[in-house]
Formats: C-alpha cells, sequence, structure tokens
C-alpha cells in the first residue's frame, strides 16, 4: 500500500526501486518542545517516519523510556561504542559533548538509518545547533527547522524545567546556551515558533515542512521513466 506516499515519492520509488530517504532535523533552545513537536508528528506519521537514537551517559528521567529518544548507556559502554566506530561524535580529542556541562556526554550513531524499517523513510532527530552542523557535513541534502518560543516565555520554560542539577550556575549555562542557539537560527532553512498554547500550530507548521519537502523534485524523480513504453521512441518524421 503506498496511499500514504506523495506523487513524487512514488515516482521515485519506482524508478530507484525504493523509497528516498530524507533527514529531517530539529533544533532549538532547551525549553521550547522540541521533544513533544516530535513526539506528535511521530504519532501522526507511524507508517513513514522514525527517530534518531541518540546515546547518552545521563540517567534516563521519570517519564523517558530506553530506546524512545535515548540509547541510555555507562561511560564504560560509551567509550566501547565509540572505540567501535559506532558514535558519530567521537574522535582522538572527545569521546561524545557535554552538552549541558553537567558531566554526561552525547552522542548520535555513525549510521543514523542502522536498524530503521526501509519502509521509515523519514528520519526526524532532536539536535542542539552544534549536532545540526555536523548532521549537515554528513547529510548535505538534510532539512533543517529551528524550533523556539517568545523570549520571556523561553525563560519561564527553562527555569521550571524538572532537572535535579538545576541551580543558578547551570541555568546561566542554559540561558547562555540559548542565546547561542536563537543566533544561529539564521543557518536553518525553516524556523517554527512554538508559544504558549499553540502547540497544535507548531506541530501544524512541522508538518506541512514535511509534506512540502517529500513533495520537492529531486534529481532521482524522471517523469519519462514513468511514461508508458508506446512514448519511450520519439516517431520518425515523415520526408
Amino acid at each position: 500500500m503506498t496511499e500514504y506516499l506523495t506523487d513524487v515519492e512514488r515516482l521515485a520509488q519506482a524508478a530507484a526501486g525504493q523509497l528516498p530517504r530524507l533527514l529531517f532535523i530539529i533544533a532549538g533552545p532547551s525549553g521550547v518542545g522540541k521533544n513533544t513537536i516530535i513526539k506528535e508528528v511521530l504519532t501522526n506519521h507511524p507508517r513513514e517516519m522514525s527517530r534518531l537514537i541518540t546515546y547518552t551517559t545521563r540517567p534516563p528521567r521519570e517519564d523517558e523510556v530506553e530506546g524512545e529518544q535515548y540509547h541510555f548507556v555507562t561511560s564504560d559502554q560509551f567509550r566501547d561504542l565509540a572505540l567501535d566506530g559506532q558514535l558519530m561524535e567521537a574522535d582522538e580529542n572527545a569521546v561524545g559533548r557535554d552538552v549541558y556541562n553537567l558531566g554526561y556526554v552525547y552522542s548520535m550513531p555513525t549510521d543514523i538509518f542502522a536498524g530503521v524499517s526501509p519502509s521509515k523513510h523519514l528520519i526526524i532527530a532532536e539536535v542542539d545547533i552544534y549536532g545540526m552542523r555536523l548532521l549537515r557535513q554528513h547529510y548535505p541534502d538534510c532539512i533543517t527547522i529551528f524550533v523556539t518560543t517568545s523570549p520571556a516565555t523561553l525563560l519561564e520554560r527553562i527555569r521550571d524545567r524538572p532537572d535535579e542539577h538545576m541551580n543558578e550556575h547551570n541555568l546561566t549555562h542554559r540561558m547562555e546556551t540559548a542565546r547561542e542557539q536563537i543566533a544561529a537560527a539564521s543557518e536553518f532553512n525553516y524556523i517554527v515558533f512554538n508559544d504558549e498554547g499553540r502547540l497544535f500550530h507548531a506541530v501544524r507548521s512541522v508538518e506541512v515542512i514535511i509534506r512540502s519537502e517529500r513533495m520537492r523534485v529531486r534529481s532521482n524523480v524522471n517523469l519519462l521513466e514513468a511514461l508508458p513504453s508506446e512514448f519511450s521512441h520519439q516517431p520518425q518524421k515523415q520526408s
């Protein structure tokens, strides 16, 4: 069944024998609702979409499930994965990255499509601006979406976010990180505002972007290949 595919995707599938894979990157300051938006989008599109699962050494929060957003591993397990070449953010200088300056490291897998069903050809990833830049190096055709909210709401969300490590120092660090990420918004393809009480509109905006990109004509779409065989040869001109 292909009724959930766009016309362009069906053409590309017919030409290449498989669905074209697209990577959608969601980034933005802490507390703007990126994870909530992604959960809603995945719920609405379970057949064709999957999520990039990141590795981290931090313990899971009460509402987090192993393998849903993160793979929660020990520091030794994280290092073993890095030595095995399975982590994208690991090199001779560092193993993973301490995003929030709390002593816990994160990394994306080297192969973002590993373990993803071929039928789920759309991958959505939640990363920070550094993760976005790194993924864009590996996947230059990725689509980047910056999610943010009004400054007053952003400050309130960062302060109210449940975190046992939150203190004045860490709050200052998160605010500095938020300012740094907002300054990088111009590097993204799209910007979506998730203001208070407007989650539905934010989710809808992201879905419209995804739908539009799925209908974009790329190099693997050739209408001539879809023509019936009688059109494959040009008629000879009569003398």
